[in-house]
């Protein structure tokens, strides 16, 4: 958690927040479309046209977040916080939703290709959330410490002594994601617990209902 250091910065790729909204802009354009050609099927492509375009954006600019460019521009790395995970959070809950009535509100034989769809959707959906998650961890860890000059706020202790890059950020997300605990990165500050406890309980919450949908999605093809 050491102090900034004069290194130059890696130039970004895309301006702040494109990536997500790129994938907004696309995600509303597809739904368009597919309101005109097939509105069964409109709310889990677009949902999956956001998801992506957010997913391989990220992946583009994905070389630029070092641990000097985390250190000298950490709000060029986040995402607006609030206005983004509720979004996200929403369209992945709405894909679920649509998951859910493909495989047991429909009248006969359930639509394979909505599900299919649907269960894509809800997936690409957990990477998208958990990809937004590292991103703002990154941005709190590099933030300035009002209290001490020349310093980070810092928060997570992670093994080794190399300062965090994205990729350090995005392992601790995805590991938190999956198992629910933090692994060997110990959170330190009481800011970065309440973001751990807050991304653990949607963690558990989404994996609840991605191991329901996968039973649903079982027995409706083993039914069929």
């Amino acid at each position: 958690m050491g102090g900034k250091r004069s290194i130059a910065v890696p130039a970004r790729i895309l301006p702040r927040h494109a990536a997500f909204y790129w994938g907004v802009g696309v995600g509303v354009v597809v739904f368009a479309v597919c309101l005109l050609l097939s509105p069964k099927y409109a709310v889990p492509v677009a949902a999956n046209a956001m998801f992506v375009t957010y997913l391989l954006l990220v992946r583009i600019e994905f070389p630029c977040l070092t641990a000097e460019f985390l250190q000298q521009r950490p709000d060029d790395a986040d995402s607006p916080v609030a206005a983004i995970f509720l979004a996200t959070i929403l369209v992945a809950a709405v894909a679920m939703l649509f998951l859910f009535l493909a495989l047991n509100g429909g009248q006969g034989r359930a639509d394979p290709v909505e599900i299919s769809v649907s269960v894509v959707s809800v997936l690409l959906g957990w990477f998208t959330v958990h990809t937004m998650a590292a991103l703002h961890y990154a941005h709190e860890y590099y933030r300035d410490d009002p209290d001490e000059a020349g310093k980070v706020l810092g928060g997570l202790a992670f093994p080794g002594h190399e300062p965090p890059d994205g990729a350090a950020f995005l392992y601790f997300s995805y590991v938190l994601g999956m198992t629910a605990q933090v692994a060997d990165v110990a959170v330190t500050s009481r800011a970065m617990r309440r973001l751990v406890t807050l991304h653990g309980v949607v963690s558990f919450f989404f994996n609840t209902v991605i191991v329901a949908a996968t039973v649903n999605v079982v027995v409706t093809v083993a039914g069929g």
